[in-house]
């Protein structure tokens, strides 16, 4: 009987660590804290971090936009914008239409 016994108990203890060692190998490599969750995460930063640059510059482009045609309107800007809107020149003006992004 003693033998049944620490058979069903050296059992219960290899199922136990057995437990143990399958939930740290799932919760090392899944769930919201595991390994491939890590990567993931780290991709989204850089593309957060990208899109945060991006918005930085129109932000700067659009306060100097916003400089020169506040309080001190800047002439020649405002210029440039109509011509750009409107495709007009003065007469016997070559305009050059340059795409930029």
């Amino acid at each position: 009987m003693s033998n049944l016994i620490n058979s069903i108990s050296d059992k219960k203890f290899f199922f136990i660590i057995l437990l143990i060692i399958l939930y740290i190998f799932f919760s090392f490599f899944g769930g919201d804290r595991g390994l491939i969750e890590y990567f993931k995460k780290k991709i989204l930063l850089k593309e957060f971090q990208e899109k945060n640059l991006e918005i930085k510059k129109e932000i700067n482009f659009l306060t100097k936009t916003n400089d020169f045609l506040s309080v001190n309107i800047n002439k020649d800007y405002l210029d440039e914008i109509y011509r750009d809107y409107f495709v007009l020149g003065k007469k016997g003006e070559k305009i050059y239409i340059i795409n930029q992004k």
